[in-house]
C-alpha cells in the first residue's frame, strides 16, 4: 500500500467518520433533527424575525462535506486499486465523482426539508384585512396589543391606530397595514 491509497483510504474512513459524528451530535439518530431555518424579516414579509419561513440546506454543511471528503476517498481508491487508473487521471476524476454526489447530495437533502417543511407563519399579504383582538390597550398615540389567529396559529403583535387614537383592551378591529413589524389597525364599528 503506497501513500496515495492511504490518503484515499483516510478521507473515505475520515469522511464516513465525520457523518456519523455529525449525525449523533446533532441527534439526527434520537429523531429530534431538523434543517436549518432562516430568519425572517419585516421588510421581506416574514413578520415574526425570530421564526423562519425558508430552508436552506447550504453546500458546506456537514452531510455535503462528509460525503465529499468520503466519496473522494472511496471512488479514488475504486478508480486507482480497482480500475488501475494512473493518479493523474484517477484524483481528478475522484474529485469530479465528490464534487457530484455530495451536490447531489445537497440537492436532495434541500428538496426534502423543502416539501416537508410547514410553516404557521403567516405573510403580510395573508393578514391585511384579517379581524384580530386589542389584547392590550392601545394608547393614544402609542403602542398596544394585538391577537390574532391566521393558518390555524395564533399570534400577538404589536399594533396602533392610524389616526393616533386610543383602542380599550378587547375591542375588535382589523388589519390595515403592517409597517416595520407595527400592525396598524382600525376599530371594527
Amino acid at each position: 500500500m503506497d501513500l496515495v491509497e492511504i490518503i484515499y483510504l483516510g478521507c473515505f474512513f475520515l469522511g464516513l467518520g465525520f457523518a456519523v459524528l455529525s449525525g449523533l451530535l446533532s441527534g439526527v439518530f434520537s429523531g429530534h433533527a431538523a434543517p436549518h431555518l432562516d430568519v425572517g424579516d419585516a421588510a421581506t414579509g416574514d413578520l415574526h424575525p425570530t421564526m423562519g419561513g425558508e430552508v436552506h440546506f447550504p453546500l458546506l454543511s456537514p452531510v455535503t462535506v462528509s460525503m465529499f471528503i468520503s466519496t473522494f476517498g472511496g471512488s479514488g481508491y475504486i478508480y486507482r486499486k480497482m480500475l488501475g487508473l494512473p493518479d493523474v487521471a484517477g484524483v481528478p476524476l475522484a474529485l469530479g465523482t465528490a464534487l457530484t454526489v455530495a451536490f447531489l447530495v445537497a440537492w436532495f437533502f434541500y428538496k426534502i426539508f423543502q416539501a416537508t417543511q410547514g410553516s404557521s407563519e403567516a405573510h403580510v399579504s395573508d393578514l391585511i384585512g384579517l379581524d384580530a383582538e386589542v389584547i392590550t390597550p392601545i394608547p393614544a398615540d402609542g403602542v398596544g396589543e394585538i391577537a390574532y389567529t391566521s393558518k390555524e396559529a395564533r399570534f400577538n403583535a404589536p399594533a396602533r391606530t392610524p389616526d393616533g387614537k386610543p383602542l380599550p383592551a378587547r375591542a375588535l378591529v382589523r388589519i390595515v397595514k403592517i409597517v416595520g413589524g407595527t400592525y396598524v389597525v382600525e376599530k371594527v364599528r
